[in-house]
């Protein structure tokens, strides 16, 4: 076997993989939301985020969203520096050789018309529209990458077992609409309890599911007489593959987008405890006194759920390897493929699988909350929150997307009709970022990774922009005269030494 191998070789190696090496380094993101603005004492409807017990909030009185979008990219591989971007690599950069496995994240976060009131000083009420999509990537092979990302093939992968085990990649387009109740439900002699709940309807528009298990082959080469050069062949495969999605993903139509055919529930809970340095005598009513609270906790768990797709609407596909020995060049799908149902159908009669549809049950990315929120002064603050995926994405064909873990500290300046945020975060794909949001009347935009991006190596970038219509201030509390009359017996008065009437 020779240790170098034909530029042939290479090239359809490349050729095979380059799809996966341009998911990698095109569709990935970040999992949280309006990072930065969430942190904001006056973000009205967008509180249901991280915690629907938030809207509930003295500083915004009601809310109108005309629009929000929020949307990014990030990865664990590949860089991207700012400054280098007209080298040859076009400011990216990544280890080589690839020791690790890859994870990405895809999250788009549109809000659409939307609305938060407080109905009084103990209740608020939300009703919000948004529409999602999320792809997780995970346990992307080093194998793969070293051979989509150098320049050339390492000569070492040539002849050696090489495992794709436990990879899983799994895309979902959903849309919801959410109905919110929050409440103060108990008073401390220092501070208030909120509780908050989100119940969820949901449309599933498409879905994508594939995961491998056990999966490994051999690389090796051949000279082919009939085509007079060496060959690529991939040997003694072994493992099993599996691949479902719904028939829709090559041609997702305006009904797709606005029906609720594939009708799913979700709910969204969250509790808060609002700290104030003054004694919450009033207990149902606001003062000047009492309008500022010192710190804040909150605990949520959001995207509780999931969407079922009927096997009518799905295709899917399993395969079983046993052995096989195939020509590389085979295993990139035709030119003319430029469907996935084209390419389901060209890898069905390749490996002659079973076709048999399935359901698809996609799982809404659970995830827990914890927020510490402490304010310096009336104007300053900082806001401490961690996330944690409650699906563990190592879970063998788990169907659903998940967030990672997550940790964010944002300190803020803000008014009633602007406000600055400086997010610095750290994420278990992409790192760490750092960014900065700006609240101007009714304008908010913001990125999460603007300052990374812009001055050093990132495997992150994201930003969002959102028009809104708030409403500020709380209602004054009015003491109310005390007009009730005690009656006290002649025994009473007598002992309390009461004047007698005469």
């Amino acid at each position: 076997m020779p240790m170098l191998v034909s530029s042939h070789f290479f090239n359809a190696c490349k050729k095979m993989i380059l799809p996966v090496a341009l998911l990698f380094s095109g569709n990935i993101t970040r999992a949280q939301s309006y990072t930065g603005y969430h942190s904001s004492a006056y973000s009205g409807v967008y509180g249901i985020v991280t915690n629907p017990a938030d809207i509930l909030n003295h500083r915004t009185r009601a809310d109108i969203n005309l629009a929000g979008v929020s949307v990014g990219v990030g990865n664990n591989t590949v860089a991207f520096k700012y400054a280098n971007r007209n080298n040859d690599q076009a400011g990216f950069s990544f280890k080589d050789p690839i020791t690790r496995k890859g994870k990405l994240n895809f999250n788009t976060d549109v809000f659409g018309p939307s609305f938060m009131v407080k109905l009084s000083d103990k209740h608020a009420l939300a009703l919000t529209t948004r529409a999602r999509v999320m792809a997780n990537v995970h346990g992307i092979s080093p194998v793969i990458l070293n051979m989509a990302l150098p320049d050339t093939i390492n000569a070492s992968l040539i002849n050696h077992n090489l495992s794709l085990s436990d990879m899983s990649v799994n895309a979902h387009a959903w849309k919801e609409v959410a109905l919110t109740y929050s409440r103060q439900f108990a008073n401390a002699v220092y501070g208030v309890w909120k509780l908050g709940v989100s119940a969820k309807y949901l449309g599933g528009i498409s879905a994508v599911s594939m995961h491998s298990r056990n999966l490994s082959y051999v690389l090796d080469t051949f000279f082919d007489p009939g085509v007079g050069r060496r060959q690529g062949i991939v040997m003694n495969t072994q493992g099993n593959i599996a691949l479902g999605y719904t028939s829709n993903i090559d041609s997702i139509t305006q009904q797709d987008i606005t029906s609720f055919k594939n009708r799913g529930l979700g709910l969204d809970i969250g509790v808060s405890y609002e700290f104030r340095d003054e004694m919450q005598v009033y207990e149902t009513s606001y003062s000047d006194k009492t309008a500022n609270y010192i710190w804040k906790i909150g605990a949520s768990i959001t995207d509780i759920g999931f969407i079922r797709y009927p096997k009518e609407q799905t295709k899917w596909v399993a395969a079983k390897f046993s052995g096989n020995n195939y020509l590389l060049d085979d295993l990139a799908p035709p030119t003319d493929s430029t469907g996935i149902d084209q390419q389901y159908n060209y890898y069905s009669k390749l490996f002659k699988v079973n076709t048999q549809s399935t359901p698809i049950t996609m799982h809404l990315p659970a995830t827990l909350h914890l927020t510490y929120d402490r304010y310096i002064n009336k104007w300053l603050g900082v806001q401490g929150q961690v996330n944690v995926p409650l699906v563990f994405s190592t879970l063998s064909y788990y169907e659903g997307n998940y967030n990672p873990l997550s940790v964010f500290i944002t300190p803020r300046a803000e008014t009633p009709w602007g406000g600055v945020y400086m997010p610095v975060s750290y994420n278990s794909i992409s790192g760490m970022q750092v960014g900065a949001a700006l609240r101007l009347g009714p304008l908010v935009i913001g990125s999460a990774s603007i300052f990374r991006s812009r001055f050093f190596k990132t495997k992150g970038s994201d930003a969002y922009f959102i028009v809104r219509i708030p409403f500020f201030g709380y209602r004054e509390y009015k003491e109310k005269k005390f007009k009730e009359k005690i009656k006290l017996t002649r025994r009473e008065r007598r002992q309390l030494d009461c004047p007698t009437a005469n």
